[in-house]
C-alpha cells in the first residue's frame, strides 16, 4: 500500500520551510539553523520533492515563494505549533528554561511606555530570551497570521480575522503636547482647540500615511483640524511644537522621549477627559501557552501602573 504524502514527509523539513519562508535567502536561513549552505540547498530540494512544488525560486535577490508555498506558510503555523506544544509538554513550566526569539509589534504611542518595561520584566524572567521589538503597521496580521510576529499590542481595536485572539488591556488618557506658552497652557483642551490650532502629527509608513487616527476621531465629531506638520519621529514632532503654536495629539503620554520644552495636557470632548483603550493581539494557537498569559499580565500590570501614575497627580 503507497505511503500518503504526509507519511512520507520527513517532518525536519516543515522548520527549514519556515525560515526559508521568512529569509527568502538560502545562505541567511543557514545562519540561523547552524547549518551549513549546502545542508540548507539539499533540505530544499527535499522540499520540492515531498511538495512536487519549487516551493522557492531564485531570482536576483534571493528566492521568491511559489503559490504553494504561501499556502503552506498560511496554514501550516497552527498545527504544526499544536503538534510541538504537544511533543514539547512539560508538567511545570520552566520560564528559565525558555530560549530563542519573542517577537512583537507596538503602537507608536505604546512603545516607550511598554518596551523598555516589558523587556526587563522577560530579562529578569525569562534571561536567555530575546526580545525583538518593531513598530505596528499595515503587515501586523498577516506577519502574525504567519507566526513572523509573536504578539502585537495597539490603541485601536483591530479588525483582524476570527484566528485572531485580540485581548482589552486598560485605557489610557488622551493626551495633547503643547508648547510651555502656549495661549491654551492653562485651559482646557476640549474640541474646539482642535479647529483654532494647527496640528503636528505622527506620519508613520505602513501604518497611518493617509490619514491619522486623530484625524478619523475628530472627523467623526464633525471636526476638521488643519494638518500642518507630519512627520515618523516623535521627537522630531515635539521639536515642532516646542517652536511653534501647533498641537500634538497622541493615545497617551510618551516615554523615553524629551518632553523638557514641551507640556502634555489630558484632552476632554463633551466634557469628559478621553480615555482610549489598548489591545493584546496574538494568534489563537498561542491562546494556551503560559508564556502568552503571563505577557499579558504583564503588559497589563505596565499600563495599570501608569494609570495610578496619572490618576494620582
Amino acid at each position: 500500500m503507497n505511503k500518503t504524502p504526509f507519511e512520507s514527509l520527513d517532518l525536519n523539513l516543515i522548520k527549514v520551510f519556515f525560515i526559508l519562508y521568512e529569509e527568502l535567502n538560502t545562505h541567511k536561513a543557514a545562519e540561523r539553523l547552524h547549518m551549513s549552505q549546502p545542508a540548507v540547498s539539499r533540505t530544499l530540494q527535499k522540499l520540492r520533492d515531498a511538495f512536487n512544488d519549487p516551493i522557492f525560486v531564485k531570482t536576483r535577490h534571493g528566492l521568491s515563494a511559489t503559490d504553494k508555498a504561501h499556502f503552506l506558510a498560511q496554514r501550516l503555523p497552527n498545527t504544526w505549533q499544536e503538534l510541538a506544544d504537544i511533543i514539547n509538554h512539560v508538567d511545570e513550566f520552566e520560564f528559565k528554561k525558555l530560549t530563542g526569539k519573542l517577537c512583537v509589534t507596538i503602537h507608536p504611542a505604546l512603545i516607550g511606555l511598554i518596551s523598555d518595561k516589558l523587556f526587563l520584566a522577560l530579562h529578569q524572567t525569562a534571561p536567555q530570551v530575546e526580545l525583538v521589538v518593531s513598530v505596528w503597521n499595515s503587515a501586523t496580521e498577516q506577519d502574525l497570521l504567519l507566526g513572523k510576529q509573536d504578539f502585537a499590542i495597539t490603541m485601536m481595536e483591530p479588525d483582524f480575522s476570527k484566528e485572531m485572539s485580540i485581548k482589552t488591556l486598560p485605557s489610557l488618557f488622551a493626551r495633547v503636547y503643547l508648547n510651555k506658552q502656549h495661549p491654551l497652557i492653562d485651559k482646557t483642551i476640549d474640541e474646539q482647540a482642535f479647529t483654532q490650532y494647527p496640528l503636528a502629527v505622527l506620519h508613520v509608513p505602513g501604518w497611518n500615511e493617509n490619514i491619522t487616527y486623530v484625524e478619523k476621531y475628530l472627523k467623526r465629531r464633525g471636526l476638521s483640524p488643519t494638518i500642518a506638520y507630519r512627520n515618523p519621529h516623535p521627537s522630531s514632532v515635539l521639536s515642532v511644537v516646542a517652536q511653534t503654536q501647533l498641537m500634538h495629539a497622541v493615545g497617551t503620554q510618551y516615554h523615553g522621549i524629551s518632553t523638557e520644552k514641551v507640556t502634555s495636557k489630558v484632552i476632554h470632548i463633551d466634557g469628559k477627559p478621553v480615555e482610549l483603550n489598548s489591545y493584546f493581539c496574538h494568534h489563537y494557537r498561542h491562546r494556551n501557552k503560559p508564556l502568552f498569559q503571563w505577557l499579558y499580565n504583564s503588559i497589563n500590570q505596565i499600563i495599570t501602573e501608569q494609570n495610578k501614575a496619572e490618576r494620582s497627580r
